[in-house]
């Protein structure tokens, strides 16, 4: 005799998880449109596995109740709950696999072809129950009215164990995707669920299936359905937990997908004006409007002044639609209490795996800075990632600054009058693997963005002085060292007065060092800045332009003020090679240059064929690898004995 308590039991608890699942305030749980869309979403599979459990165990208590009575003329009824209840145990297992692939994101962008294939089996087996009534080939009722087995009843449980070893695969294949919580619940349903099956097949009066997966069913809504934990309070859209759930499964199964960022950029300055409540109902309007835009399942506040909305492939609106459509919003007014203004907000797409393959960059960057500055406007992932970079590299900068990883290097400046090197160039250098790979253009800019350029410009002044005092001797011949001077060391007041405290330390001549600032610095001279050239200048330093020909020219301010040297960009040089107009231009330029009494220093001389030319156009002072790379000091003093042996000049 059949025992109906367990299924009564598996009603009971089928019924109170589909009741607090539909009443509860939750706004995942509303259901999309659309039939692929309802499968995609995890809580609604949650609901229909518990719809098949619900409907499984009414037909199961019936048909059990039926057959107390023992009366023929319910046949028909009994052999409608047998049908009934395959009917719904199928769709029980099928619905089982695809809530493990929702749970851990193997189901999105799968192809038709797919769901195709993996629907056939179900589709067949409720085709198969379906039409039982003609066949008998499922299951038949004697004329006694006892239910038997038909030949093609091992279909319908070799259905059943598919999708139940499916939701195997997918779970172990994938279980990376899934937070360590989650794949233990997951695993705690799937081992209710067998222990049930294989209790009822050796006892099979108990029917203790059913209540087995009602108990799954009640753990899946507690431990992964119940989300509050997942909600932001104040905006009620998903939060930053459930984000990075969600980009942890979309990213461990190499999904392709975008996310529209929008961050709130001035969210701070209203905040002082206004109310915490003020603020709170201003953060609701936002993520309901863009609730509205996306659906609520997509919609994300990752941090309280950031929004997320995941675009999956074949998303009816496309993320470059939805994030021109922020743009337009952001640009009118938000009215909050009657009071309307502006909000900026910084709106980036960002798209899966093109632009962060893995999580550590998608990440990074969210974080960006980029995403917060210029009002209401598009950012591009571009900038983020410079952005990033910068970051990166200051970060390497500091660290070299702090551990005394800087060296200096120098580059022989070769004077095609005396046929020698007459002077070189102080570089910085950094012993560092990371930054080696960077060239000091690129970290250079940086350190002046930071303020870092002020240790380390007082940093290569002090080794130029060093260098200059103890190798006097092995540095007979040369007259001086050019050092950079950026325009923004001249941002602190104490440049000069630290230059000479350094320079007089060392005993140096004023004579032997000349401050090298480029052509643009020169144009945007301050009062400060002007101050303090002239303060050099009567101190005796000279001065040298750099990259002349690369910025704003101006000849003008050229003869307005003493240079010594001027450095014609190698950029001029190179064209000049294979454009006559440039070469015709940078001839002139030295002819005007060399007649108001300043040396022309040509840079990036590489060839011998560019040396003849550089100083045929009248260049008397020539920089560039035909004569050296920047080299460490022994490097330099070896190579200046080496050329003064080579030119016959006296050693000391």
């Amino acid at each position: 005799m059949y025992s109906t308590n367990y299924e009564i039991a598996a009603l009971v608890l089928s019924v109170l998880c589909l009741v607090y699942s539909l009443t509860a305030n939750r706004r995942q749980y509303i259901p999309p449109k659309g039939l692929k869309n309802k499968l995609l979403d995890q809580h609604f599979v949650f609901i229909l596995m518990v719809l098949a459990n619900i409907f499984s165990a009414i037909v199961s208590v019936g048909g059990v109740y039926l057959e107390t009575l023992g009366r023929a003329e319910l046949g028909d009824w009994k052999y409608l709950l047998h049908a009934s209840y395959f009917v719904f145990h199928s769709t029980l297992s099928v619905s089982f696999c695809i809530y493990v692939m929702n749970v851990n994101g193997t189901s999105m962008g799968r192809s038709k072809r797919f769901y195709r294939l993996f629907l056939t089996p179900y589709l067949l087996t409720e085709l198969l129950v379906l039409t039982n009534g003609f066949t008998h080939l499922a299951f038949y009722m004697d004329e006694n009215i006892v239910y038997h087995r038909g030949v093609l009843m091992p279909v319908l449980y070799a259905s059943g164990g598919f999708y139940v070893a499916l939701g195997f695969y997918f779970f172990f294949r994938y279980k990376r995707a899934v937070s360590r919580a989650d794949s233990i619940t997951i695993g705690v349903v799937m081992g209710l669920a067998t222990l049930g099956t294989v209790i009822q097949a050796v006892w099979s009066h108990l029917l203790l299936e059913l209540f087995c997966e009602a108990l799954a069913s009640l753990a899946l809504m507690v431990l992964l359905e119940e989300r509050s934990g997942h909600l932001d309070v104040v905006t009620g859209a998903l939060n930053r937990a459930a984000f990075a759930d969600a980009n942890r499964r979309l990213i461990a199964n190499r999904q392709s997908y975008s996310l529209v960022v929008v961050s709130l950029t001035d969210l701070e300055t209203f905040s002082a004006l206004f109310s915490g409540r003020e603020v709170e109902e201003l953060l609701m309007d936002v993520a309901s409007w863009l609730t509205k835009l996306s659906s609520e399942r997509d919609l994300y506040c990752f941090r309280r002044t950031s929004f997320a909305i995941v675009c999956g492939e074949g998303a009816p609106r496309g993320a470059d639609e939805l994030a021109d459509e922020v743009l337009r919003r952001f640009e009118g007014e938000w009215t909050v209490r009657g009071m309307a203004f502006r909000l900026c907000a910084g709106v980036c797409v960002i798209r899966v795996p093109e632009d962060a393959p893995n999580g550590a960059v998608l990440q990074e960057l969210l974080t960006s800075e980029a995403l917060n500055v210029g009002g209401t406007r598009r950012v591009s992932v571009a900038e983020l990632s410079a952005q990033l970079r910068d970051h990166r590299v200051e970060a390497l900068l500091r660290r070299a600054v702090e551990e005394h990883r800087l060296r200096v290097w120098y580059q022989p400046i070769w004077s095609s009058e005396a046929q020698r090197t007459v002077a070189a160039e102080a570089l910085l250098r950094v012993e560092d693997d990371e930054l080696r790979k960077i060239s000091p253009e690129e970290y250079i800019p940086i350190a002046e963005k930071t303020g870092l350029i002020r240790e380390i410009g007082l940093f290569v002044f002090e080794e130029v002085c060093r260098f200059l005092r103890f190798e006097r001797d092995r540095l007979q011949g040369l007259e001086y060292i050019e050092l950079n001077l950026s325009i923004y060391q001249f941002m602190y007041g104490d440049l000069v007065s630290r230059f000479e405290e350094i320079r007089r330390h060392f005993g140096v001549s004023v004579d032997k060092l000349n401050l090298e600032i480029t052509e643009s610095a020169s144009t945007r001279e301050t009062p400060a800045i002007t101050e303090a050239l002239e303060r050099l200048r009567a101190l005796g330093y000279t001065l040298s332009l750099d990259d002349f020909g690369t910025g704003y020219s101006n000849l003008m301010q050229l003869i307005s003020s003493s240079y010594k040297n001027v450095k014609i960009d190698k950029s001029l040089l190179w064209d000049a090679e294979h454009n006559p107009t440039t070469a015709e231009l940078l001839e002139s330029l030295i002819r005007v240059i060399r007649s108001l009494g300043c040396n022309v220093v040509q840079e990036g001389v590489e060839t011998e064929a560019q040396l003849g030319y550089a100083t045929d156009s009248g260049s008397n002072l020539i920089q560039g690898y035909y004569f050296s790379r920047p080299v460490p000091q022994e490097t330099f003093l070896g190579y200046l004995k080496t050329e003064a042996e080579q030119s016959q000049l006296p050693l000391p």
